[in-house]
């Protein structure tokens, strides 16, 4: 069963060229991956960016193309941490962009705006050159299978990574008045 369900899943992930590669590589022009010393890789950038500044933007339309259900992610053994939910039942696989090493912080320093057409990740706050950027993962989850333990170590630390409903009124405010919080999750 776990091989035909591979064959699926392949049939589903278009073929990329090296142009469409080099393409989305030049959407994270001035960012870098590189080991945090605490939780693996991670994305950095480098040089500063201002409050409001859209450091990422991927409005290809291809953005959701290897979205799937959790059933379809459990079949295939894929883990639910390796996704982005983008809707109620639908999670983004990793693309291999840079993007896909963002790590989670309970302060962070980047949001993420999800339109039809793909992605903007913008800075919260002013940013410096050589700063790991991180977006609160809990502005896109609203699922009853995900939970995990926060290891950021902000001041601010929650200790543990949940759902949208679970963050404290104010902090609920804030994104929602940053506009950072994806759609599905808002009720």
């Amino acid at each position: 069963m776990r091989s035909s369900a591979l064959s699926i899943s392949q049939s589903r992930r278009p073929i990329r060229d090296f142009g469409y590669t080099l393409r989305k590589l030049k959407k994270c022009l001035h960012i870098y991956a590189a080991d945090t010393g605490t939780c693996g890789l991670g994305i950095f950038t480098a040089k500063p960016w201002k409050q409001g500044e859209c450091i990422i933007v991927d409005l290809d339309g291809d953005y959701y193309e290897q979205v799937l259900g959790y059933t379809e992610l459990k079949d295939l053994g894929i883990n639910i941490g390796s996704t982005l939910q983008v809707g109620i039942d639908a999670y983004k696989l990793p693309t291999g962009s840079l993007e896909d090493f963002t790590n989670h912080s309970c302060d962070p320093n980047t949001g993420i705006k999800l339109i039809p057409t793909g992605t903007v990740v913008v800075a919260l706050r002013n940013i410096d050159a050589h700063e790991e950027l991180t977006y609160d993962y809990s502005t896109y989850l609203r699922n009853p299978y995900e939970k995990m333990t926060c290891m950021c170590r902000a001041d601010s630390c929650r200790g543990v990574v949940g759902n949208f409903e679970m963050l404290p009124d104010d902090l609920k405010e804030k994104y929602l008045r940053l506009d950072v919080v994806g759609d599905f999750v808002k009720g």
